[in-house]
């Protein structure tokens, strides 16, 4: 039964490798120079393993209409929580220009990658499970790119060839071999050696969001209406949208169970990338980010349990 402590205790582990993230950039053992190049490791190397691992030889992602149903509510409950957020904005003095957008886009996007994925392990610990979660955050990665800076910089101008970028191209490639019956032709050392690298991209990827929060905390002044909104809507409103998605749609039991992890997930840290780099409102950015990864400590277990109580899971 996933009660509340077994979903704390499932989700604790996470957020104590970001403190050990956050406290390694505190006394120096992990400087800003590291990031760039462990990212790159951790992004172009290690998450492809993982993918390759978790996706090759998956019988539920064998089903193409199962494959583009999933990717489709990655990419539509993305749309669904930044409009919402858009909508919702004024109700914290935010207008277009001084951080609206940047808001919709930051709050609406989820950490649908590397929190994410050790939620879902430690609840729902199967292959086929993270298989299906990765072909919903297909249709995440595509919204990111098209919506979420589309948002910032209007559609026109999205970067829409950053659609097809290294864990998109994995993915799909993945599909295509697991299509293709391809499992049986890998060697089990070729395995061992795709799970192990796989399996590190999770806790180093964690780590560097950790150093990358510790970063952020304490640079800008706190601005409770922005951080209320924002926690409210990103653990309280939208997991609404995904709760009922899983239980309205005639989804998998392994899509519902993503869907529970995914709309309890707080707002994604690359965000502040992205609002940096597109010309969005980096300030605000950084206050939802603060804000819902901190309460999502508490709202975690108290959404997944809610959700699986009310789905049957």
């Amino acid at each position: 039964m996933l009660d509340y402590t077994t979903i704390l205790n499932a989700v604790l582990p996470t957020y104590l490798i970001m403190l050990v993230g956050a406290m390694s950039r505190r006394f120096g053992l992990l400087p800003r120079e590291a990031d760039t190049g462990l990212m790159r490791l951790a992004v172009n190397l290690l998450y492809p393993c993982l993918i390759l691992e978790r996706i090759v030889g998956n019988p539920e992602v064998n089903h193409p209409l199962r494959v583009l149903g999933a990717a489709g509510l990655g990419y539509g409950l993305v749309v669904v929580g930044i409009y919402a957020s858009y909508a919702l904005a004024p109700l914290a003095g935010l207008k277009v220009g001084e951080g609206r957008r940047t808001f919709a886009m930051t709050t609406g996007i989820q950490n649908y990658g590397f929190v994410a994925i050790p939620v879902m392990s430690a609840l729902f610990p199967s292959k086929e499970a993270l298989g299906v979660m990765f072909t919903f955050s297909l249709g995440v990665e595509m919204s990111v790119w098209t919506l979420g800076v589309g948002t910032l910089t209007g559609l026109s101008k999205a970067p829409w060839k950053a659609v097809l970028n290294v864990p998109v191209i994995s993915i799909l490639t993945a599909l295509a071999l697991n299509f293709l019956g391809a499992e049986k032709f890998i060697p089990p050392p070729a395995h061992t050696v795709m799970n192990n690298l796989g399996n590190c991209s999770v806790p180093l990827s964690v780590l560097l969001i950790g150093a990358s929060i510790a970063d952020l905390w304490g640079h800008e002044k706190f601005n409770w209406p922005v951080a209320v909104l924002s926690a409210v809507l990103r653990q309280l409103i939208i997991p609404v949208a995904f709760m009922l998605a899983a239980w309205l749609l005639p989804v998998t039991p392994d899509l519902k169970r993503v869907l529970v992890v995914q709309g309890a997930m707080p707002s994604a840290v690359f965000s502040l990338v992205l609002a940096r780099h597109y010309g969005g409102h980096p300030p605000t950015a950084v206050q939802v980010i603060l804000a819902t990864t901190v309460g999502s400590l508490i709202t975690i277990p108290l959404v997944i349990s809610a959700m699986v109580k009310w789905l049957g899971l």
